[in-house]
């Protein structure tokens, strides 16, 4: 219940445009899917454009949970072919990255005992 609560929290604060600000590459999260599985999308989103940005200590944080998620692979997957993007996008990336970080052991718990990454494909428990 606590981490529901967390996750509604956490949910809201992104809902304003924070996870948003890395947003950019690839089509975006489906319209039919929840808030959450927007969110883990985000995640991957928000790992590729850190990459790009060359924050790769955040990057690698990111992406293990993006990781953790299908919805966050396909946010990932969006930046594949971005290379040479800077400036203001980086430093709105930054702050989500460690706002995200801020509750990581939470969504870490979180994503893990929604999914089963194990095979290398993610699915639902």
């Amino acid at each position: 219940m606590k981490a529901t609560v967390f996750l509604g929290l956490l949910l809201a604060g992104f809902s304003a445009g924070t996870a948003q600000a890395a947003a950019g590459a690839g089509p975006g999260p489906s319209s039919s899917w929840n808030q959450m599985q927007k969110f883990e999308y985000y995640l991957g989103d928000m790992a590729g454009a850190l990459n790009v940005c060359r924050m790769y200590g955040l990057h690698s944080e990111i992406l293990a949970l993006a990781n953790l998620s299908p919805y966050g692979k396909r946010g990932y997957q969006g930046w594949a072919v971005y290379d040479d993007i800077r400036g203001a996008v980086c430093g709105r990336v930054r702050n989500s990255a460690e706002k995200v970080l801020e509750d990581k052991d939470r969504l870490l718990e979180y994503l893990k005992s929604k999914y089963d990454c194990t095979s290398g494909n993610c699915v639902e428990r």
